[in-house]
């Protein structure tokens, strides 16, 4: 690969590998080089949190397998030096595909959104519809700081990725994905890379009542904004300082702002605040 990232220097010192070890469990070349493809195509815009958090060549490696359709081999990594690097076999041009085909994929999904319009009388129609839609919302590359997905100033802030959502009326979170209502009315998901699309219903959690846990420590002049259960256990909770009070605060605040995200697994264990650095209404469902 022509640029020098920690991603492309990783391609390229790892492609030969990935490409030879599915090829050993007897997978085609063409379709070897295409599952590798795909799953590095995956990883490239999380890859500094995920070479932060995780043994990528372990992880990849079992991503690799699955794609190809072989049984995952959980803690293998990567095979090393498979065999002799050719230097005429190269990743871009199996990139490239990849990107190809997951458009094919998106395409074909929105297709199948559609296909109850696929009379004949309206084909056309359907068609037309589609071309006259808006351009999907813009989404940029962020690492979120906080452990939880969470909304201000039109923008919903996810894991890597945030996405310009105006008019959120609420959301919740649906694995790495939201699950978000518009004060349209319309119910939409947005998965972990921000891509947007319809969705069907509305998950019970969205409209649950939320009875969490009293939060420990809070100062004279804290006040309990939200809180939302966390995937693993626990709770994260929005605390707004009215005031700050210098050191009698027990949730200290840093100078860029009042408002923090307070992590607590237990009711009695909380981490420490992480500021939350926006402008407007901060909401985390």
């Amino acid at each position: 690969m022509t640029d020098r990232s920690d991603f492309a220097t990783y391609v390229d010192a790892r492609w030969p590998d990935l490409v030879a070890g599915l090829e050993d469990d007897g997978v085609p070349g063409d379709r070897a080089r295409l599952a590798v493809a795909e799953v590095l195509l995956a990883a490239r815009r999380p890859w500094q949190r995920r070479v932060r958090d995780e043994q990528v060549d372990v992880t990849l490696w079992a991503e690799v397998r699955e794609r190809a359709g072989l049984p995952v081999r959980p803690g293998e990594p990567v095979p090393h030096a498979v065999r002799p690097r050719d230097p005429r076999d190269r990743p871009e041009g199996w990139l490239d595909r990849a990107v190809e085909v997951r458009a094919v994929r998106r395409r074909r999904a929105v297709r199948r959104g559609v296909a109850g319009l696929a009379v004949v009388a309206l084909l056309a129609a359907g068609w037309a519809w589609w071309a006259a839609q808006p351009e999907p919302p813009p989404v940029r590359a962020e690492a979120n700081r906080l452990p939880v997905a969470w909304y201000a100033e039109g923008e919903l802030h996810l894991e890597d990725v945030v996405v310009g959502l105006p008019e959120v009326e609420a959301f919740v979170a649906d694995g790495p994905a939201v699950v978000a209502r518009l004060r349209s009315g319309e119910m939409v998901r947005v998965d972990a890379e921000g891509d947007v699309e319809t969705a069907d219903e509305a998950p019970d959690a969205l409209d649950a009542d939320l009875t969490p846990p009293p939060l420990q420590g809070l100062g004279p002049y804290d006040v309990l904004v939200e809180s939302v259960p966390l995937a693993g256990g626990g709770w994260a909770h929005l605390v707004d300082s009215a005031r700050r009070a210098g050191g009698e605060d027990e949730l200290r605040q840093s100078e860029t702002g009042r408002r923090a995200v307070v992590v607590c697994p237990t009711e009695w264990t909380c981490g420490d605040p992480v500021t939350v650095v926006a402008g407007g209404t901060v909401r985390l469902r």
